[in-house]
Order: structure tokens, then sequence, then C-alpha cells
């Protein structure tokens, strides 16, 4: 096959280097891929991983309009070690003419992909020339030790092998002291999956030895709890240990050097677990197959150790009172020592992915300002902007919300609410807060299904206690209810109102001991407009038809993310603000003081 000229000539235009050297061209490895061989060389002294001259591929995918590029290393002749910044270095498959370690030449802007953000040229022949001054300044810093600087992103090795799922877990700053003073260095877990996801499960109790629970994580009533119940064992090690230069251990013999190598005895800790779990067993109860393994990681490449950080490695083995191994007795001393020979097995590690699910970390890619986020906040109304609002607020970090709702819901409101037909007859509080718990690991929302202002004492209790108070019911009897409501002290008070035909939203807050309503009512008056009832357009219902406010789905999802960045101003600056907010025929929405 004749080699494509976009190829072709970004090869030829490669300039002189003195240390690059062309070993062969382009070869066509099917499938669209292509590649040449190179030899690179440091420009610093060699290291024991990194040789004075190392041989790549460049690797190109074509056939789209802008080629993926990467390179790895030579399956014969290529670096075999293990680096940061590089993805698993696998030996190669099938014959493969490189290894699996494609060093991480992209700048980290570039997982956006956006032309312009990266400094990578956008034409191929200079994206080649980049590519290949990127690798050379890669492996200086590999021979040099300096892929990683204080101050750096804290980075783990990439496992060798992953298994398909994952495992939450909840671990703070506040936690590790916790973890650094507890007598116990190993016990057991339970672990629960996620309802209704593929594969995801989450550590909800930590317990002794002796099956006592030490540890629940405080989740939210979205993830099951199961107590007592046996699925895992952990291990608790000092210190991180990784192998040189930059690798977790492959096999359950080298991941047992590694715990000795912090004074951790895993195969000890496997035989204590199984005498354990023989004494409790149970016919057909599975056995439990994870071993967590935690240690204290900071988030800054040099900084003290912050919170505790887990590994999840799925296939363990203990053995069970009717299991037969051939060279060992049927004595339970016998298979204390099955169970130490197994934890070091040259078996291969099977890694499951893990993530840290505390609510700092889960809401990296955004959160509402920690004042927000600690407010507990009560919302009167769980229609289509208060359940569009709760989800926006939930999903920021404020996990306990209370919603108070007497309707239903009936079909006919999924046309712009965030519930769906699995939730139609249900009412709309009990639904809302289903929904919203099951949006995020630590969401607490509780539903109250009576309307506001409740008439009986034990419902008044439960309206104690909460931060902020939030009106979306469009309803000026409720906020004449909220003046004259005892609340149990200050609050800050917010009412958002969309105006007709939902051109507009009118967003007024205040902190006080009760809700100034009369002056919020005047503002609302004064800048909305007032239905024409002869021309109110669709109904709803036959007989005594009921009229429908006119409102799409956009037009309240837009309303509730102006609504929830009000809630946030409101919270805050504590302060009286009224603010009339108007969109155009484009959407484009302008601010006016109210």
């Amino acid at each position: 096959m004749a080699i494509p000229e976009l190829l072709a000539s970004a090869l030829a235009d490669l300039p002189e280097d003195d240390r690059f050297e062309l070993l062969e061209g382009w070869v066509d490895r099917g499938g669209g891929a292509w590649s040449f061989r190179f030899r690179a060389r440091l420009s610093v002294p060699a290291s024991e991983f990194m040789p004075e001259w190392s041989e790549w591929h460049l690797v190109v995918i074509a056939g789209c309009a802008k080629p993926d590029i990467h390179v790895y290393p030579d399956a014969a002749r290529g670096i075999t070690a293990q680096f940061p910044h590089q993805a698993f270095n696998a030996e190669p498959k099938d014959a493969a003419a490189w290894r699996a370690g494609s060093p991480c030449l992209g700048r980290p802007v570039s997982a956006f992909r956006r032309e312009g953000w990266s400094g990578e040229p956008a034409e191929f022949g200079y994206r080649v020339q980049w590519n290949i001054g990127r690798l050379f300044s890669w492996i200086d810093a590999a021979a040099a030790d300096r892929l990683i600087a204080d101050g750096d992103p804290i980075e783990l090795p990439t496992p060798p092998s992953v298994v398909a799922g994952a495992l939450g877990f909840r671990e703070t700053k506040e936690d590790l002291p916790w973890w650094k003073g507890t007598e116990h260095r190993w016990g057991f877990a339970t672990v629960v999956a996620i309802p209704g996801s593929m594969g995801t499960t989450v550590v909800v109790d930590f317990m002794d030895p002796q099956l006592r629970s030490l540890r629940q994580v405080p989740w939210g009533p979205g993830i099951p709890t199961a107590p007592g119940r046996v699925d895992a064992v952990w291990i608790v090690m000092p210190v991180l240990v990784v192998g040189q230069p930059w690798r977790f251990p492959a096999t359950w013999e080298e991941l047992a050097a590694y715990c000795s190598g912090a004074s951790v005895d895993l195969p000890a800790i496997m035989a204590d677990a199984g005498a354990k779990l023989r004494h409790v067993e149970r016919p057909r109860k599975p056995v439990p197959q994870t071993l967590l393994v935690g240690f204290p990681m900071s988030e800054l490449h040099g900084a003290p150790a912050e919170r505790m950080h887990w590994l999840a490695f799925d296939g363990m083995r203990t053995a069970r009172r009717a299991d037969v191994r051939r060279g060992f007795s049927n004595r339970a001393g016998a298979r204390r020592e099955w169970d130490r020979a197994m934890a070091a097995e040259k078996r291969p590690l099977a890694y499951e992915r893990t993530a840290n699910w505390a609510p700092d970390q889960l809401r990296r890619r955004g959160e509402a300002e920690a004042a927000v986020r600690d407010s507990s906040m009560l919302i009167l109304g769980g229609g289509a902007l208060g359940g569009a609002l709760a989800e926006n607020l939930v999903r920021m970090g404020v996990s306990r919300i209370g919603v108070v709702d007497a309707d239903r819901v009936g079909v006919g409101n999924l046309s712009r609410h965030v519930l769906s037909m699995r939730d139609a007859g249900w009412n709309k509080a009990t639904a809302l807060a289903k929904r919203l718990n099951r949006i995020m690991p630590d969401a607490n929302v509780s539903d109250f299904g009576f309307a506001f202002p409740p008439p009986e004492d034990a419902d008044r209790k439960k309206l104690d206690g909460w931060d902020v108070i939030v009106d979306c019911t469009a309803e000026d009897e409720v906020l004449r209810a909220m003046a004259e409501y005892p609340w149990d002290g200050v609050k800050v008070f917010v009412s958002l109102s969309m105006t007709w035909q939902a051109r507009g939203l009118v967003a007024y807050a205040d902190e006080q001991a009760s809700f100034p309503a009369v002056d919020a009512i005047e503002r609302f008056v004064t800048f909305s407009d007032r239905p024409d009832e002869d021309r109110l357009g669709l109904m709803e219902g036959i007989g005594c038809w009921h009229p429908v406010f006119p409102a799409s789905a956009d037009d309240v999802q837009l309303w509730a993310a102006v609504g929830t960045k009000f809630v946030r101003r409101a919270v805050t600056e504590r302060r009286r603000i009224c603010e009339h907010f108007i969109q155009d025929a484009y959407g484009a929405v302008v601010r006016h003081e109210a």
C-alpha cells in the first residue's frame, strides 16, 4: 500500500537532530495505523532504567480529520521500566512491534481536546516534530528523576491490570487521625453494590478482626447498608511502598514483599483472616474475594499525608473448611499454612478501580462555596423549578436538603420536571427525595409530604433546624405563611418565582427571623406581568379546565440555574437582595436590581 502523502511529507520534513536517528520508515500496521521506528538519545547522563539510546515507534491512527499520534517503546530495544506519566509498560501482545508504555507527552490541558489550549501545533507535520521533541524532554526527565517535582499533584503508578468494576470509599482529612490512632492494622469490611449501577460498589463499614464495627462510613440513604456482612479483608500500611522506578506490584508474591517493606506481614494476616472466616462460615455463603490495602497519601508530591487512600484487589483466596489441597493435611493448622502460601503466590494481581468519594473529591469538577455546602436547606415546593434547583444544589455539595410538597406527580408534570414516569402517582416530595438521594453518595434528602404550613405539631418539628428556607411555590399565600410561621431562629430566606410565560425570574432574599412577605409580594407584583385572562391559552383537563402555566423545559432549567446562583449569593452575602432577571428571544439573560 502506498504511503499517504501526509505521512510521507511529515517524515521527509523532520529537521536534522543529533538526538534522533531514523531506523525504519513508515510501516502499514493495518486498521488505519502507521508507524516509523527511531532511536532517541539522552542529553543527560544515563540511569539504571533509562539508557543513553532507546528505540521508539511513533504511531499514527490515520483516517480522521486529526490523526492521533502516540509514541511507544520498541518491543526489543525499548525501555522496559515503568515511570511516572506513562501508561503501564506491559509486554507486547501478539508479537506486536512495541510495548504498551506510551509516555504522557501532552500537557495536562490537552485532555480537553481543544486546539490552541495545549500548545500542540495544528498542522500534522509539526505535530510529529512536536511529539518527538516532547519525548526528548520526557526521557531526560525520566533519567534525571525529574518527572515528578515537589508541589506537583500526586500521581500513583498505573496498575498492571484492572478488572471491570469500580469501588468507592470515603476518606476526608479529618479521618486520617482516626486511622493513625486505631490499634487495629487489619480487619474485615462490608462492601455493597450501588443499586442499579453496573459493577460499582462502595465500602460502608470497617470491622475489627472480631467482626465488631469500627467505623461506619457516613453515606446518604441512597446507599444501602448490610450490618455485619463480611465482603472484604482490609489492611493498613503506614506508608505507600512503590517499586523502582515507579510501579505497583504485579503478583501476590510482590504485594507480600511490598507489605513486608512497610513492616506488614501479609501472609500472617491472611492466615488469621482465613481462620476467622472459617469460624463464622455458613453453607452457600459467598467467600470474601476482595483485599483492601490502605495507606496515607498527600495531594501534592512532597507534602505531608492528608487522607487515606485505598487499593482494591479482586481474587483474594482463603481456605474454607471443606477445601482440600494436595500437600496439605485436613487440619486447622494446615489451612492456616495454606492461607499463608496463597498470600505469597506468583498469581497475577487483579486491581479494581478505586476512587475517593469524599464530598470535596466528588465535586472537583464543580462545587458551591463552603458556606453553601455546609448549609442545610428546606425547599418549599417540589415542582419543576424546585426540583431542578434541588438537583443543582445536591450536585454542587449541599447534602442536607428537605423538600416540602403535598402534591402528587402527574404525567403532565414530566414535560419540564426532573422526575420520570416511574414517579407518576407518588407524592412529589417523596419521589424527588428518592431521586436526589440516588444522585450523589453523600446526599441526605428528606421528604415532607404535607403542605406548608403544616398544622400538626409533629410535622412542625420536622421544619426546625434548617439554615436556609427556599420558596419555589410561586404562591403569595405561602409567602404570607412564611412570614407568620414560628421559625426557630434567624434564617436565610429565598423566594424564586418565574414571571408569566417564564420570560423572567424575580428572586428575593433576606436574613431575618421571619420572612418579609409584604415587601417580597409588592416587588413581585411590580416586576411581573399579569396574565391576560382572555388569552390564557392551553388548558389541562376537561370540565372545569385548569390553565397551564406556560414554561418549557429549557425555561425551567435556565431559571433553575439562575436561581441556584442566586441562592449561593444569598447564603454568602446574607443581606436583602431583590433582582429581576429577563431573557430575550435568544435566551440571553439581563439582570435588573428590583
